[in-house]
Parts: structure tokens; C-alpha cells; sequence
């Protein structure tokens, strides 16, 4: 069936350029004191970016205080009269600082915050804000591009950086950066043989030229590459029409990001297909697998084996459209288009089970986060119906309702809401809207060192009842663990009792006890959330689509169709098309939420889609 969206794209970009923020899920501090208190939490957040969090390199990072500098952090946030650190302090705020951290997640932590930082340009700059305010704004996303061009260059044309870190200071005015700089690793030894022997993250001197001052960490992985991805576009849509930003900065970004799609296209041969992560070294990164052939990073299923993994389609998918946005590279287009989507068909692959990740307790909520990328990426650039009509069926049972009580539906996690309110195919209703501002309005104020949140003592854990921090709060645990054997509650925790995190959207909401330090958490995940809520029309979620999306180039269905007027169409549902391209979803997976039934159907996901879950490491908040 042949398909081609320039009239759809017409008549969204129509849509949304009439919009003007007409009816936003979270609405703007003037309306209310409730919206004027939200507002106040995410300048919060924002001060606690600028000063700190985004400090060395323009990314959000995590902050360790030094342990006597604890109180001055505190005191400077408890003043509202200066906003500059050192001015307030007489400190710069890499004397208080112990180390920056959280490289390793980079591309995922600082790729999803970025949305918060595009967001939050587009929304001052379509409210005529004070001309100081678009400024900060506008230097903060400035800022947020250049490192990310380092992320795609540094090492070399086509490969992607796990994270990327500064070992002398951007401003030649600071003192030295805090921390100890780690030992950096050739590419190769003497022989020519890769290094390290086993293939681990390590860091590396910079492959390309132009990046002095600059070292990476390599043997990225698909979470990481997907939040760069969505970083590069979003930011990509604030800044390149600007004219006070200079071209070369979203130039460079697109340029990368294209290179990148590049490599995805080559077929590795040491396994046959395509859309696997290279590393400088020459190797395949440990977690390279975004093709849907593969269940897990170590196998390939064969070709003429219809099970395929949904996950992997959604996160290809998005990676391959975010480079389509911002290069308009025509090889690209077409191999998005007329290859992942006309012969293989990843909308459908993913539509079919794509939802297997939710598992209850012992869910994996890193790759529920991975795949709230794919839809924040694809429900703002894609343009073409049938791919879109696809994407809100995803959107619909694989992550909002999937007959799972660990789903989006039940944890009610602000990310995840505000990107299914804005991309799923209803308007967000009321109760979406209250429950995005509950969570935000439960993040404790700036600064947001981690708390200690021991609300279950090894005797209640026993008993399998405790009484939270404040006194009150009974928790039932879950008989059953939760992910990596953690202790977590049957039903979500409030925000008031609930363990800090660095990033609450890859946390566990039902995860009961967390400890205490000096870690500043950055509150990135915040902001990503709430500039997300106010960009996006809560009246008409056709209107959230970027107005600079590119229309679909022309491709035809594997399984064919008489479309011959060339026109986008509706008539053919994604939940036929998955039968059609899988056999019924290849390993008789039926789609959850749908046909299958509860539990059940989860554990014959799980067993048909078994490596899918697994992940680089377990991180605890």
C-alpha cells in the first residue's frame, strides 16, 4: 500500500501554528495560586540547573557538596535576593563542590532533561517573556547543544559517547573542576588489539579533532543513544530558526546525529544485520542491539522467524525519525520509510509487544523510561498517519494500559503522563492533568539533597508491614520483589515518603527505603516534566506535533494494498497490521491490555521476549 503524508503534515503544521499554547496540560502560573506554587518549585529547579547542576559542561549532572559546605548551599537557597552563587557566597560553586557524577547516564538522564530545556525556550519565547529571561533561556539550551555536539563527535564520525565530561574549566576564569580526572585508555595496544581486552566502559582521549579539554566514556547503549536523540531534536527545534543563536550550533547537532543514523544503516558484519551500536574501538558496545532480530544483546533470531522485539522497534524507530528531523538527509528518510517501515514494518512490530516490559513488581522502570523516549520522540516529529495511528495505539496499551497494576496507568509518574497526554490520541481529561501537578507538587523544594527515607526496618520487612516515615503511612509490601531483588510495596509510595532519586522517572515508585547524602539531586526529570505539561495543548493533541516536522516520504506496505491514489489512510488498523507482519504477534504474544489477560499474558511475554529485560546494571536512587 503506497502511503505519503504531505497533505497530513500541511494540516497538522496548520493546527499548530493557530494553537499558541491554547489550552496546556499544566497551565501558567497567572492562573492559579496552585499553578503559581508549581511554577516557584521549578524556578527552583531551574537555579538549582544554572548554578550547579549544569555548571561544568551544560548538561545536567548530579552534584556531591562538600560535607561542610552543606549549609552554605542551603543558605544561599534559602535567600531569593541574589541568584549569583559567588556574589551571594563570596564562593564559586566549584569550591563547594566535591565531584560531578552520573556520567554513565548522560545521554538517558540529561537527554530526557533537555526536552525541559527546549521546552521551556519554546514556551518564553511564544509569551514574548522579559528579554533577560529569554536570554537565560536561550544560553541554557546554547549551552545544552554544544555538549551534545561533543556527545556525537568526540569519538569520531558515527560513534556516540556514553558521556562526555570537561577536565579544565569552560570558563578560563573558574577555578580548577572539582573531582580527580580518571585514567584515560587508548583505543588500541601496540599490536593493534582493542582495549580494554573485555569490551567495559572506559575513558577515552578525544578520536576527532576540536574537542581540547574534553574526554568520553565509551561502550554507550541504546537508553543512552535514545535520550541523546531526543535531546539533538528537541533542542534542534528551539534553536535552529533563532536568529540570535548562532547557525553552526544546531548545524553540528544534526550533522552528528545524521552520522550517527549512518552507521545504524551499515549491517555489522559479525551479526548479520543492522541498527547495532560501534564504538571507537572498532567493537560492538555491549548493549548495541536496537534490531528487532534481537531478543538480547547476545542472540540474532533468524530471518525467517517471525518473533521480533517490539522494544527495539519503538527505540529504532525514534532514533532514525529524530536524524530524519534534523538533517532532512534524503537516505535516511528513505530508509526510514520505505525499509523500517514499508518492508519491515517496526510501527507494527511495535504495537505487537513492545508492553512486555511491564512485569509488576519486578518491573524494570528504566525501560519504561526508554520507552517514553521513543514516544516523545516520535509523537512530536512524525507526520505520517499510519505510523502515528500506530504510535497512539502503542501509546494506548503497551504503555498507558497493558491489564499490568505496575503500568503507566498506576504509578503516575509526571513524565510518563505528560508524554501520554500529549502524544496519545484523546486530550489529556482532568484527572491527567491533577495527577502530573500531584507529582511535581510532591518533589521537595530546592535544594534537593537526598534525604534519608528508611520507611521499613528489616523487622517490618519480615512482617511485611511498616509505618512510613511520618508516623502514619502504613505500607503493605509486595510478596514479590521488585526489580534486582529490592524491597518495594504493593501500591506506590507518596512522594511524601518516597525514597529521593537523581531521576525519578527510571525509580521505582514503589521502592520503600533509600538513604542519605550529600548528593544534589539535579531535578532535570522535574523540569523535562513540567516545560513538557506547559508546552503541550491539552484540547487537541494533534496540535503537539512539531511545526517544523517533515512530511513522510513515499513507501509501500511489505504485505502490499491498492492504495493507489498514493494518499495517507486510516483504514487499516496497526493491531491488523502486527497480525499480518508477525503472525499474530510471532510467539502468540497477544497485544497486553487487549486480548490477553492479566498475569498470564505477562508471563508468556516474558518467556517469548525473555532477554528484552535485561540491563546494563542496576541502579538504586
Amino acid at each position: 500500500m503506497k502511503r505519503v503524508g504531505s497533505a497530513v503534515v500541511t494540516t497538522l503544521g496548520l493546527l499548530v501554528s493557530s494553537s499558541a499554547l491554547a489550552d496546556p496540560i499544566l497551565l501558567p502560573p497567572d492562573t492559579s495560586p496552585a499553578d503559581q506554587a508549581l511554577a516557584q518549585l521549578a524556578a527552583g529547579y531551574q537555579r538549582q540547573q544554572d548554578v550547579f547542576a549544569t555548571r561544568e559542561l551544560g548538561l545536567s549532572l548530579d552534584t556531591w557538596i562538600k560535607a561542610d559546605d552543606v549549609s552554605v548551599v542551603k543558605n544561599f537557597f534559602a535567600q531569593t535576593a541574589v541568584d549569583d552563587f559567588q556574589t551571594c557566597t563570596g564562593q564559586h560553586p566549584f569550591a563547594v563542590v566535591d565531584s560531578f557524577d552520573e556520567y554513565g547516564d548522560e545521554g538517558n538522564f540529561a537527554g530526557i532533561a533537555s526536552v525541559g530545556v527546549a521546552a521551556r525556550l519554546m514556551i518564553l519565547r511564544a509569551e514574548n517573556a522579559p528579554s533577560a529571561e529569554l536570554a537565560a533561556a536561550r544560553d541554557a539550551a546554547v549551552r545544552a547543544a554544544r555538549a551534545w555536539h561533543v556527545y556525537g563527535a568526540i569519538g569520531g564520525a558515527g560513534v556516540v559517547a556514553r558521556g562526555v565530561r570537561r577536565v579544565s574549566p569552560l570558563d578560563p576564569a573558574a577555578p580548577p573542576l572539582p573531582g580527580q580526572t580518571p585514567e584515560l585508555v587508548p583505543l588500541a595496544d601496540a599490536n593493534g588489539n582493542p582495549m580494554p581486552t573485555g569490551k567495559t566502559a572506559v575513558w577515552r582521549a578525544p578520536v576527532a579533532s576540536g574537542f581540547d579539554g574534553w574526554i568520553w566514556l565509551d561502550d554507550t547503549s541504546k537508553d543512552q543513544v535514545s535520550g541523546y536523540a531526543l535531546a539533538v531534536a528537541w533542542l534542534w527545534d528551539a534553536l535552529h530558526d533563532d536568529p540570535e543563536v548562532p547557525a553552526d550550533v544546531p548545524d553540528a547537532m544534526a550533522s552528528d546525529l545524521a552520522a550517527f543514523a549512518h552507521a545504524l544503516m551499515k549491517t555489522a558484519p559479525e551479526l548479520g544485520i543492522d541498527l547495532c551500536i560501534r564504538d571507537a574501538d572498532g567493537r560492538l558496545t555491549n548493549f548495541h542491539d536496537l534490531n528487532p532480530r534481537q531478543l538480547n544483546p547476545d542472540s540474532v533470531m533468524p530471518e525467517n522467524i517471525a518473533l521480533r522485539n517490539g522494544f527495539n522497534a519503538a527505540l529504532a524507530l525514534g532514533i532514525i525519525r529524530a536524524a530524519y528531523h534534523v538533517s532532512g538527509d534524503p537516505e535516511i528518510g528513505a530508509y526510514y520509510y520505505q525499509d523500517l517501515v514499508g518492508q519491515r514494518n517496526l510501527p507494527a512490530l511495535a504495537v505487537a509487544n513492545a508492553g512486555v516490559i511491564f512485569m509488576g513488581a519486578p518491573t524494570n522502570y528504566s525501560n519504561v523510561n526508554m520507552l517514553a523516549i521513543a514516544l516523545a520522540t516520535l509523537g512530536r516529529f512524525e507526520t505520517d498517519t499510519y505510523v502515528r495511528a500506530s504510535l497512539q495505539e502503542l501509546a494506548e496499551h503497551g504503555f498507558w494500559s497493558t491489564s499490568d497494576d505496575h503500568d503507566v496507568s498506576h504509578v503516575r509518574q509526571a513524565w510518563f503522563d505528560a508524554v501520554y497526554g500529549a502524544y496519545s490520541a484523546s486530550p489529556p481529561g482532568a484527572e491527567l492533568r491533577s495527577r502530573i501537578a500531584e507529582n511535581l507538587g510532591g518533589f521537595q523544594t530546592p535544594p534537593a539533597f537526598q534525604r534519608d527515607r528508611i520507611n521499613c526496618d528489616p523487622a517490618e520487612i519480615d512482617a511485611g508491614v511498616c509505618t512510613a516515615v511520618d508516623g502514619t503511612t502504613q505500607i503493605i509490601l509486595s510478596k514479590t520483589a521488585g526489580h534486582g531483588g529490592s524491597v518495594v510495596a504493593r501500591d506506590i509510595l507518596p512522594m511524601s515518603i518516597r525514597p529521593d532519586s537523581d531521576f525519578e522517572w527510571r525509580s521505582d515508585p514503589h521502592e520503600v527505603n533509600g538513604a542519605g547524602n550529600n548528593r544534589l539531586n539535579p531535578g532535570g526529570d522535574f523540569l523535562a516534566a513540567y516545560w513538557l505539561a506547559r508546552l503541550s495543548d491539552g484540547d487537541d493533541t494533534s496540535r503537539n506535533l512539531s511545526p517544523q516536522a517533515r512530511a513522510p516520504l513515499p513507501y509501500s506496505l511489505a504485505d502490499g494494498g491498492t492504495d493507489d491514489a498514493g494518499e495517507s489512510s486510516d483504514a487499516e488498523a496497526p493491531a491488523a497490521s502486527a497480525t499480518a507482519a508477525t503472525g499474530g504477534g510471532g510467539c502468540g504474544c497477544a497485544i497486553p491490555g487487549r486480548s490477553a489477560a492479566g498475569s498470564g499474558a505477562a508471563l508468556l511475554a516474558a518467556a517469548c521476549v525473555g532477554g528484552l529485560l535485561r540491563r546494563r546494571r542496576d541502579r538504586k536512587p
